[in-house]
């Protein structure tokens, strides 16, 4: 793994500062930024793709997310000289489904999205991800209203319980199998209701609609702040951390217009005035990192232990761009 943005090496991501001969060596073995842009240009202009279309999961109010990544993917396009269209998916298998359809250039999509369409179009890369609040990864919480009796997640079983969407990584895959390790089976033990984001969750279960439910640790921070009566909830159980969403380039595309992605990326960071100006409305993101397949390597993991333990993991067909019946289950 390698931090684009030199910035981050401030927030104690854990790498040591760089020497001056380092850092001379480093630049000298790295083309230009201008050059990674114009590499990037011309290899869209010989793809045809005139408007660079950017895909996004709602996982949080999509009103609030193309407000908050708009003024990012607009500094990449200018960057690079090229439009960009933010494309909001439906939910989280729509997203899927056209990035492996090749129907969006680029994605940011939840880490188990991102496993399960590389599973269904194995040419796809990921290239970036994000440094939030100055880590790498991020926690998965299973949280009960804050005036609740529950105290453990025994007393969950017979209820009803939240979860994003079964492609949400944080608000189903990594809390189920924090389930499974306590002897609790998500789809035999609980009312499962599948409510599509995470601010939705948090309010069902602030509002007593189901008894516990499943999010991340951003949802936890905005819900009580968000909600005009300031109600909150209570974390009972934590699952195993988890990378941050992965930014994905169709197939088709050459790694040059991912380098010229993540070069145009690595400017953006809350080390400079800039940076802050356009983070401003993301409020975690602290800036972004190079990362290849291997970092999500843990979902693979989860994903493999949960399904050993007998939780049911839905799959769709391999697809290739541009097919037709590239289909997959949508999430109960």
């Amino acid at each position: 793994m390698r931090i684009f943005g030199i910035g981050l090496l401030l927030l104690g991501c854990g790498s040591p500062p760089e020497t001056p001969a380092e850092s001379e060596t480093l630049r000298s073995l790295s083309p230009p930024m201008s050059v990674l842009f114009e590499r990037g240009r011309s290899a869209l202009e010989a793809a045809g793709v005139e408007t660079l279309r950017w895909g996004m999961t709602p996982y949080m109010a999509p009103q609030e997310l193309k407000a908050a990544y708009d003024p990012i993917t607009a500094f990449v396009g200018d960057r690079l000289g090229i439009g960009v269209e933010l494309v909001m998916g439906e939910n989280y298998e729509d997203l899927e489904q056209r990035i492996v359809r090749g129907e969006v250039d680029v994605a940011i999509v939840s880490p188990y999205s991102y496993v399960r369409a590389k599973k269904r179009a194995p040419a796809l890369s990921v290239f970036a991800s994000h440094i939030a609040r100055g880590s790498p990864n991020y926690g998965a919480y299973i949280v009960v209203s804050e005036d609740s009796d529950i105290e453990s997640l025994a007393e969950l079983k017979g209820e009803k319980f939240g979860f994003v969407d079964k492609r949400s990584t944080s608000g189903w895959l990594f809390p189920a199998f924090r389930m499974l390790e306590e002897g609790i089976h998500p789809e035999r033990d609980l009312e499962e209701v599948f409510l599509q984001t995470h601010d939705k969750v948090y309010d069902a279960v602030v509002e007593g609609r189901v008894a516990g439910g499943a999010t991340y640790d951003g949802a936890l921070r905005q819900g009580r702040g968000r909600r005009k009566d300031g109600r909150g909830v209570r974390v009972i159980a934590k699952a195993p951390r988890i990378p941050h969403e992965a930014y994905v380039l169709r197939e088709g595309l050459p790694q040059s217009v991912a380098d010229a992605l993540g070069a145009a990326l690595s400017e953006i960071s809350t080390g400079t005035r800039k940076g802050r100006r356009l983070l401003a409305p993301m409020l975690r993101i602290n800036g972004f990192m190079q990362v290849d397949d291997s970092h999500y390597d843990v979902v693979r993991q989860v994903e493999a232990e949960a399904e050993k333990a007998g939780l049911r993991i839905e799959t769709g067909p391999p697809a290739q761009s541009g097919s037709e019946d590239a289909t997959d289950k949508p999430a109960q």
